[in-house]
């Protein structure tokens, strides 16, 4: 740590705009609200990567890269310090930054045996399987990676 940064913290989520938000520590760009927030509907693993397709046709927040996060990324959001409320208003380990109501299973890229998708609980933070095309509370927080400045 170089002297200028001693004693500050750097924050790890801060708001980018009224619909993303910037985690540091990861380096990522997440979307505020989930998939079921944002379109009202449950979806399999297999819909959630269309929408994020329809989001990158439409430039989302003025990008193109909307993505699943993969089950590592999306284990990384959750933390017992952090407390949100999920669609049920039930406790959700997963900073107040984003909005609450969200769902609290998370669909994410992983893919075990071509037809179990790996899915995240941020009520227990636990990996669960689920068939890719199950609809049952599917949702998922998508992410984009933060660019490499170029000069």
């Amino acid at each position: 740590m170089s002297e200028g940064n001693l004693g500050k913290a750097v924050e790890r989520f801060m708001e980018a705009d009224g619909d993303t938000i910037i985690d540091a520590t990861q380096r990522l760009v997440w979307i505020k609200k989930d998939t079921w927030q944002m379109s009202g509907k449950w979806m399999a693993q297999r819909q959630v990567k269309e929408f994020a397709e329809g989001l990158n046709r439409k430039r989302f927040a003025g990008f193109s890269n909307w993505r699943l996060p993969t089950a590592v990324e999306a284990k990384s959001l959750f933390d017992k310090r952090q407390k949100n409320s999920d669609h049920m208003g039930q406790v959700i380990y997963l900073s107040d930054i984003f909005e609450p109501g969200c769902g609290f299973l998370c669909w994410t890229s992983d893919v075990r045996h071509n037809i179990q998708g790996v899915r995240l609980n941020y009520r227990k933070g636990v990996i669960i399987y689920d068939d890719i095309f199950r609809v049952s509370r599917g949702a998922s927080r998508l992410v984009r990676d933060i660019e490499k400045d170029t000069d």
